[in-house]
C-alpha cells in the first residue's frame, strides 16, 4: 500500500516537471487565385460610369451592347465601335433612346426659334445691341442663323449707315462687329448696335448677290435671296386698296389653312396674316383664303393691307417691307393651288 502511494507520487512529480507539448499548427490553405477568401464577399466590378467613357465623348450606353449618340440632328447607334445604318427598335424605344429623341426635338425647336427671332429683327427693322450678339454667338443654332447676314451699323440710336455694311462674321467685346465689306475686306465695325435690313431696302442688291456667290457666302437667314416685290407707283385698276393677282386659287379649306400655318403665317377671320413693324408702326397684310366649311373647298380672294388701327391702306401707301412681305405670303400660298395638271395627274 505504501509502495503504491509512493509510485503514484513519483509519477505526478515527473508529469508536472515536463512541459506539455503544443499542438502542431496547421497551415491555412491559400485561396485559389482570382477568388476571394471563403467567408468574405466577392468584390463587385466598378460600374460603367460617364467618367469611363470620357475618352470617347458623344456616345452613351444604350444597353444591349449598343451605344447611342446624336449626329446631324438624328439619333444614331453603334456597336463594337462601328456605326450602324439604323437604330434597332428595342434600343430606340428604350429609356436612353427616348431621352435622346426628346433632345433632338428640343434642338430642332430651339433652332427654329432662333431663325424666327432673327427674321423678326429683319422684318421689323429692329436695331440689335452688340452685347446681345456677343452673348448668343456661342450657341451654334444662333451663329448658324446670324453668320453672313448683311448688317449695317446704327449710330446714335437711329442713324443707319448703309454704306458701312458687311457680311456678319462675329463680334468681339473690344474690337466691335466683324464683317466682310463691299470691297471683300474684313473690317471691324465700331458700333453699339447693328441692323439686319430687309433686302427690299438694300441698294444694289444684285451686286451684293454676285459678291455673295463670289466669296462663298451661305446665309442661314433668308435675306439676300429672299423674294422681293417692289411697290407699284400707280394704284391697281380694279381696286386701289387691293391686289387681285393671287385670287381665284382653288383649295380645300383645311389644306390652305394648314399650308398658311406651316409657312409660318397666322390665320384669322379667313385670312392669312403677315404683320410687319415699319417706321415705328405695324402694318398687316391680309390674304383672303375664303370662309367656308372646313370640309368644303374654297377660293382665294384679294390681298389687302391695314394699318395699326385696322384702317385699309391704299396699295401705293403701303410701306416697302409690308408690301413685299404681303406679296411673298400670297404668292407662296397661291403656288400650291389646285391646277389642271395636278388634276390630270390624279386621274
Amino acid at each position: 500500500m505504501a509502495k503504491a502511494k509512493a509510485k503514484a507520487k513519483s509519477t505526478t512529480k515527473k508529469a508536472a516537471g515536463k512541459p506539455k507539448p503544443k499542438p502542431k499548427a496547421t497551415a491555412k490553405k491559400a485561396a485559389p487565385k482570382g477568388k476571394a477568401p471563403k467567408g468574405k464577399p466577392k468584390p463587385k466590378p466598378a460600374p460603367r460610369t460617364a467618367s469611363r467613357k470620357a475618352a470617347d465623348p458623344g456616345w452613351v450606353d444604350g444597353g444591349k451592347g449598343y451605344e447611342l449618340g446624336i449626329r446631324d440632328g438624328k439619333v444614331v447607334a453603334r456597336k463594337d465601335g462601328k456605326q450602324l445604318s439604323s437604330v434597332p427598335k428595342p434600343v430606340k424605344e428604350g429609356p436612353v433612346g427616348e431621352r435622346l429623341a426628346s433632345a433632338v426635338d428640343f434642338l430642332e425647336e430651339h433652332a427654329h426659334q432662333c431663325l424666327v427671332t432673327v427674321e423678326s429683327w429683319m422684318l421689323r427693322s429692329l436695331p440689335v445691341p452688340r452685347g446681345v450678339l456677343e452673348q448668343v454667338m456661342a450657341d451654334e443654332a444662333w451663329s448658324t442663323v446670324l453668320r453672313d447676314a448683311w448688317v449695317v451699323p446704327v449710330h446714335a440710336g437711329t442713324a443707319v449707315d448703309r454704306e458701312a455694311g458687311g457680311f456678319f462674321r462675329g463680334v468681339d467685346h473690344d474690337k466691335g462687329i466683324g464683317a466682310v465689306n463691299r470691297d471683300g475686306e474684313t473690317v471691324w465695325i465700331d458700333a453699339e448696335m447693328v441692323m439686319i435690313p430687309h433686302p427690299i431696302l438694300l441698294d444694289e442688291i444684285e451686286d451684293l448677290r454676285g459678291m455673295a456667290t463670289e466669296i462663298g457666302v451661305t446665309q442661314g437667314l433668308e435675306q439676300l435671296y429672299r423674294e422681293t416685290y417692289p411697290r407699284p407707283t400707280a394704284p391697281p385698276e380694279h381696286d386701289p386698296n387691293a391686289v387681285d393677282k393671287y385670287g381665284a386659287g382653288e383649295f380645300s379649306t383645311m389644306t390652305v389653312v394648314n399650308l398658311a400655318k406651316r409657312l409660318g403665317y397666322r390665320v384669322s377671320g379667313g385670312n392669312a396674316v403677315c404683320r410687319v413693324l415699319e417706321r415705328g408702326k405695324f402694318v398687316e397684310a391680309r390674304y383672303d383664303l375664303g370662309d367656308c366649311d372646313p370640309m368644303d373647298s374654297t377660293t382665294t380672294g384679294d390681298l389687302t393691307w391695314v394699318d395699326d388701327k385696322q384702317r385699309p391702306l391704299a396699295v401705293v401707301d403701303v410701306s416697302p417691307v409690308a408690301f413685299s412681305e404681303g406679296m411673298r405670303m400670297a404668292s407662296k400660298i397661291w403656288a400650291k393651288r389646285k391646277t389642271k395638271d395636278a388634276e390630270d395627274d390624279n386621274d
